[in-house]
């Protein structure tokens, strides 16, 4: 179930994750040639990016520690 509540100045929305590739599918550009705004399509670029951010694996730079205790 899709959700959105507002924090302060935020609103936040939950998407259920098996709901967010279909998402950014809905999301791409269209492909009609007729005027599009561009700071919509900026807006749905950034969507897309952080919702593909949010489902991927973080990438960990860091070095892991040893925890084996020895």
């Amino acid at each position: 179930m899709t959700t959105a509540r507002r924090e302060g100045e935020n609103v936040i929305v939950t998407i259920p994750v098996e709901e967010v590739h279909e998402l950014r599918v809905a999301l791409q550009p269209c492909p009609c040639k007729s005027t599009k705004s561009h700071t919509t399509t900026q807006l749905r670029e950034r969507f897309v990016k952080g919702l593909g951010m949010a489902v991927s694996p973080k990438k960990s730079t860091a070095a892991p520690s040893d925890q084996s205790g020895s």
